[in-house]
């Protein structure tokens, strides 16, 4: 069997399968939402459309568009390695979101839209940021501790470029352990 039969192909696009250190096959392909990747520029037409399949510990298997993946051209601090992400919604979990790495399907990170509990925050975001989705990471503790936010260092999703980034707010009215009731 082919690494590439584990994934769904719908349209025609050039693929190169890799295997991860997780043991799982993962595609990569070229679309035009991948323009910063030269690699994969100019070799597709514009409207190229591909699903692609993951399988995660947490979700399962996963069927997703690569037009959902976000690039963080620097990766995350401390996942520096790790570019391409998707955000899932599991209505088991709302308000909480999910980011998802798809270069290590280990790498998940619990999200917040950071409106939901600091409306205030996308004033300290650069006014070129603005336009961005911002989230803050959530831990999880176990009871009976809270549920605490990092409100220090929001990740901005910008929807129109597919990408996305974490920023260190310079303001101290900010915690990374911020609790949430």
């Amino acid at each position: 069997m082919s690494a590439t039969e584990n994934f769904t192909l719908l349209s025609r696009t050039t693929l190169r399968s890799t295997k991860r250190k997780t043991g799982e096959w993962i595609l990569s392909y070229s679309t035009a939402s991948r323009p910063n990747d030269p690699e994969f520029r100019g070799k597709t037409e514009e409207n190229t459309v591909v699903k692609a399949k993951l399988v995660t510990r947490q979700f399962g298997e996963l069927e997703f568009d690569e037009s959902i993946v976000y690039h963080f051209p620097n990766g995350l601090p401390g996942f520096e390695e790790l570019h391409n992400f998707i955000i899932i919604d599991d209505k088991d979990t709302e308000p909480l979101r999910w980011l998802l790495s798809t270069d290590d399907t280990n790498m998940v990170l619990p999200l917040l839209e950071a409106s939901l509990v600091a409306p205030g925050i996308y004033g300290e975001i650069s006014p070129e940021e603005r336009s961005s989705t911002a989230f803050v990471v959530v831990v999880l503790h176990r009871d009976p501790e809270p549920i605490t936010a990092n409100l220090k260092a929001p990740i901005v999703l910008n929807d129109a470029a597919r990408s996305g980034r974490q920023i260190v707010l310079n303001s101290e009215r900010y915690s990374t352990e911020y609790k949430i009731n």
